[in-house]
């Protein structure tokens, strides 16, 4: 049965075209001028054309024409002989448009798999893609993170810097001010030594007529005097400890910033220990200012010591007056 694709008007309006050009009829001429259709629709169309053709053919000769004895049988066997020629060749034209139908079909099955192949791996391209690009803003936004939290330690690392700075200048003027006051109180203590020598001197001058009397009294006044000198030496002394305990207490608090700098440096977490050091400093600070302070009433009460020994022995040097 011929398909619907390919329609007997067609292939007779091609074996028209042919004859007009001359050519012979044939399914390859047939399907070549049409330019598609199967070989099996084309030999069916073109074998009911010329049994149509045939039929005109037997119909045109006279009635009147006498039909040869025999013609029967000879048109009969050719007749078979064609029939049998055109069925061969057509199962062989079948059969080769079957194998390139299938060859057809295979090509085209293989190139939707492939097809579909290039899709999936288009699309697993293009997940791999998306999954990249976010990986990629996610990595941008941290890094942008991590270059802020960079600057802001950055910054606290310079402020930290700065006020470790303004202690360890703080250190240096209480330094410096500890040392003009040990020196201050060494200059005063030498004057005061060298005045009570002249004045000793001078009294012994003034005094020389009546020294066997006031021996005794001299003698008293010259131990209370070595005594005093003894414990002044002893206050001196403890004075000069005290001097190197806080000298060495400012060691000890610059060798604490120096640790505190380095900590500062490797890890942000010890700044509360800085501040908390700091406020130690503060309070040795003023621990040392209280300490300054009580050694000056300390040396004023010295003072006060050496006037009164002063005013004892100008009282003990004076004649006594006549009753």
């Amino acid at each position: 049965m011929a398909r619907n694709g390919i329609r007997y008007d067609d292939v007779c309006r091609a074996i028209d075209t042919l004859q007009q050009r001359g050519e012979a009829i044939s399914v390859q001429k047939v399907r070549e001028f049409l330019g598609t259709g199967s070989y099996t629709t084309i030999s069916d169309h073109l074998r009911e054309w010329r049994l149509r053709q045939s039929g005109d053919s037997v119909q045109a000769i006279p009635r009147n024409f006498e039909r040869p004895e025999g013609l029967d049988a000879w048109v009969a066997d050719i007749w078979d002989k064609a029939q049998q020629a055109a069925y061969e060749k057509l199962a062989v034209y079948r059969q080769e448009a079957d194998e390139q139908i299938r060859e057809a079909d295979d090509a085209s099955h293989q190139a939707r798999r492939q097809c579909e192949d290039a899709e999936q791996r288009l699309q697993a391209l293009n997940e791999h893609m998306l999954r990249v690009q976010e990986r990629l803003e996610n990595k941008t936004t941290e890094a942008a993170h991590l270059q802020a939290e960079l600057q802001s330690l950055q910054s606290a690392q310079s402020q930290q810097q700065k006020r470790i700075v303004q202690l360890e200048q703080t250190c240096q003027r209480h330094q410096s001010s500890l040392e003009q006051a040990e020196q201050q109180h060494r200059d005063a203590m030498a004057k005061q030594h060298q005045a009570n020598q002249t004045k000793l001197a001078q009294e012994e001058k003034r005094h020389e007529s009546a020294e066997s009397r006031l021996m005794g009294l001299l003698e008293d006044a010259r131990q209370e005097r070595l005594k005093q000198e003894k414990q002044y030496e002893q206050r001196l002394a403890s004075l000069d400890q005290r001097c190197e305990r806080l000298q060495q207490d400012l060691s000890e608090q610059r060798r604490q910033y120096g640790q505190l700098q380095e900590s500062l440096r490797a890890d942000k977490v010890h700044m509360e220990q800085a501040e908390s050091e700091k406020r130690v400093s503060d309070d040795r600070v003023k621990s040392m200012q209280q300490e300054r302070q009580r050694l000056e009433s300390e040396l004023k009460n010295l003072r006060a010591a050496n006037r009164e020994l002063h005013d004892r022995l100008s009282r003990a040097a004076l004649p006594p007056t006549a009753s």
